[in-house]
């Protein structure tokens, strides 16, 4: 049975016979049998005359279809969705850097934070060159940089916040870098805080709004009129002149003692500050002594003293103690007492690595049992100044610094002997420093 004749039947009375189709296909729809017939030009009809195709209306097409007509054959446009070409973005884009700004991260280094930003490393080397500060070796967790980066991938600017105060600048200068220190405008405030002693003194200098470094600050100037521990009383009073930084109206974290006054047992002391950075009482006298009376930075256990008979915990025999021994552990910084040149620091059986300091033509200091020198015979130091590590080494019955201090080459107490004062101010200047003083003390009362 030929498969197309129901087809064909229905297309008797037509008044043209039709050419040759290609018929295709049954639809099925769940369940639903949908037959589409869909009747499509032979090559030799293409050739004869153009062929209109009508889509039927029951496709639904969108009502806002626009109609094209060519040839005779119509299209059908959808209409746009109405984007905007990226074109002009685009463009910003690519000629407009902008600053990109990295906060330093715990375990960041340059070349880590290069590569998370797509930065080839040669520009991390030229940067390094460019360098002379070497603050991109030691970045710090919380720091922010800022870098302008181009459309070439091109680093053009680099700025690396070191405080408040400093930013380091790297510019680019043709294929490197040139570094500069940019310094923010900063002003001081002065503000005088008071207290009464309740307590210790750290605990209520802490509550007046004094820090620790200035609390320590104010204990060194009046060591040696006053012992804090124990002169102080219930009731005594201070008042501190404190000057401090700003950036903006925020704190830079530097701070300055201008003046204090200490109220004791009735007594009233006095400390200010010269042009010079050191401190002076009312009279322009200097408060600070020739030397430091312990060579530490923090005061320490007294585990020996000085004894011309003391019988020696080694040898179990009578032998002079000509030093004064602290119990401090390995590694302690020990400090020039005075301003001086090194003239030893060797190393001895018995005494292990010892130093000897020269100051002046009267006075010479020792200390034993060092484990490492941080100067070297000939060189010039400063009262203060880390002169070299306590230690173990020699006959020693644990770890602990011996200090000894000499007057005409003739050991003495270092905690008894008479220690020379620093020299005032004279003349003129101590004229300028006393009308100072009467500044400080109305910005202390008010």
């Amino acid at each position: 049975m030929n498969p197309l004749r129901p087809i064909q039947s229905k297309l008797k009375g037509m008044p043209a016979p039709l050419p040759k189709r290609h018929l295709y296909g049954i639809i099925l729809l769940g369940g639903l049998t949908l037959t589409t017939t869909v009747l499509l030009p032979s090559p030799g009809d293409l050739a004869t005359q153009p062929i209109k195709i009508t889509i039927p209306a029951s496709l639904n097409l969108p009502q806002k279809a626009a109609k094209e007509q060519v040839d005779n054959t119509e299209f059908y446009t959808l209409p746009s969705d109405e984007i905007e070409p990226v074109d002009a973005l685009d463009e910003i884009a690519a000629t407009e850097p902008e600053w990109q700004e990295y906060v330093v991260q715990n375990g960041d280094t340059l070349s880590t934070i290069f590569n998370g930003l797509g930065l080839p490393l040669a520009t991390m080397y030229r940067l390094l060159e460019a360098d002379q500060g070497k603050v991109l070796h030691g970045l710090r967790p919380g720091q922010t940089l800022s870098l302008l980066i181009d459309q070439d991938n091109l680093l053009q600017e680099f700025k690396i916040k070191r405080d408040l105060l400093h930013t380091r600048i790297f510019t680019r200068d043709g294929d490197g870098y040139q570094s500069r220190l940019r310094t923010e405008e900063s002003n001081w405030e002065t503000r005088a805080l008071s207290g009464v002693i309740n307590g210790s003194f750290y605990i209520s200098a802490r509550d007046a709004g004094l820090s620790a470094t200035q609390i320590q600050r104010v204990a060194n100037l009046f060591q040696w009129q006053l012992d804090f521990a124990r002169d102080l009383r219930q009731g005594d009073r201070f008042k501190v002149l404190v000057q401090r930084e700003f950036v903006e109206g925020q704190s830079t974290g530097k701070s300055e003692l201008q003046a204090v006054e200490m109220t004791n047992k009735g007594r009233t002391f006095y400390a200010f500050r010269h042009e010079d950075g050191k401190f002076y009482d009312a009279k322009g006298e200097s408060l600070e002594r020739g030397f430091i009376r312990i060579p530490l930075e923090r005061r320490a256990r007294l585990s020996s003293n000085f004894n011309l008979n003391r019988k020696h915990p080694v040898t179990g025999r009578v032998q002079p103690h000509k030093g004064t021994d602290f119990a401090v552990p390995v590694g302690t910084p020990v400090l020039a007492p005075g301003d001086g040149v090194v003239v030893k620091a060797v190393r001895h059986r018995l005494a292990g690595n010892y130093l000897v300091l020269r100051h002046g033509r009267q006075y010479t200091t020792r200390f034993l049992h060092l484990s490492k020198f941080l100067v070297k015979p000939g060189d010039t130091v400063r009262r203060g100044q880390r002169i070299a590590l306590s230690g173990n080494t020699g006959r020693s019955t644990g770890p602990h610094l011996h200090y000894e201090f000499h007057v005409n080459n003739r050991a003495v107490d270092a905690m008894q002997v008479k220690l020379p004062m620093a020299d005032g101010l004279g003349g003129t200047e101590k004229r300028t420093f006393l009308a100072t003083v009467e500044k400080y003390r109305q910005e202390l009362d008010g």
